[in-house]
């Protein structure tokens, strides 16, 4: 009793002391703002990104939240040699977009989510996950050259994506190997990725929800036969046009895919 008791009293005290990072863009090139503020921020920290262009590639410490202070307002372009992002354990993402690395985000650890991100046109896979899926939420993931989201050497954890939209990747739109539990995947749209849809070989461990796959792929069976057919979009992959497949079709009403 008195360990949990003490457990609730650091947790208590490190959200209390949980502060808020703001970071400009930089002043002129060669300046890293985000990886100056992550060597001051701790756990239960977020560090907030203005609006504009952050030339850099970021490793976001454990238990830190990097997010944009709008939505696809503050954006970051790698370098093209190493992954744009790097998150450490129980890491958060969120509202940016991502471009220009080797890999777009990185992921070896337990704990990470992407949230709201537009993760597009990076030299190898969008995300990158080796050993630990993270939770991927309502993100487009589109124009890589090698697979959206990629997984490899995944353990015994299964992992849940929702509300995506993963488009004209060159390889595969979600490929993944490994050992892993179930994943589920619901109200997502794969548009016109290169090789397959989903690239995984053991199919029985998906569980798929509410899929709109453009060219159809043979081995999954989408069991929804309103929802067979092309998506169309107001541009960028952003939205669903009024009238297209998938539109106001997802699980709580709202859109199939991303949901701006």
């Amino acid at each position: 009793m008195k360990r949990l008791t003490a457990f609730f009293l650091i947790f208590a005290f490190c959200t209390a002391f949980a502060q808020r990072i703001y970071v400009s863009p930089p002043e002129r090139q060669g300046q890293s703002p985000i990886s100056s503020a992550m060597l001051s921020a701790r756990a239960g920290d977020t560090v907030i990104l203005a609006d504009g262009r952050y030339f850099e590639d970021v490793a976001v410490s454990n238990g830190v939240t990097l997010r944009s202070q709008n939505v696809f307002g503050a954006h970051i372009v790698g370098n093209g040699r190493e992954a744009a992002v790097r998150l450490g354990n129980n890491s958060r993402i969120s509202g940016l977009i991502v471009s220009g690395g080797r890999n777009g985000i990185i992921v070896s650890v337990p704990g990470t989510v992407i949230d709201n991100c537009f993760i597009h046109s990076n030299s190898g896979s969008g995300i990158l996950a080796i050993n630990h899926l993270p939770l991927i939420q309502n993100s487009i993931i589109a124009n890589n050259l090698n697979s959206g989201i990629q997984g490899t050497s995944i353990g015994g954890i299964g992992g849940e994506m929702r509300n995506l939209t993963i488009a004209n990747n060159r390889r595969n739109g979600i490929e993944i190997d490994g050992l892993l539990e179930r994943i589920t995947i619901r109200d997502a749209i794969f548009y016109r990725n290169s090789n397959r849809a989903i690239q995984l070989r053991d199919r029985e461990l998906l569980n798929l929800v509410n899929l709109i796959i453009f060219p159809e792929q043979r081995e999954i069976v989408n069991q929804d036969p309103t929802l067979i057919g092309r998506p169309r979009f107001t541009g960028n992959f952003w939205q669903l046009r009024d009238g297209s497949i998938g539109k106001n079709r997802g699980e709580d009403g709202k859109d199939i895919g991303f949901v701006k």
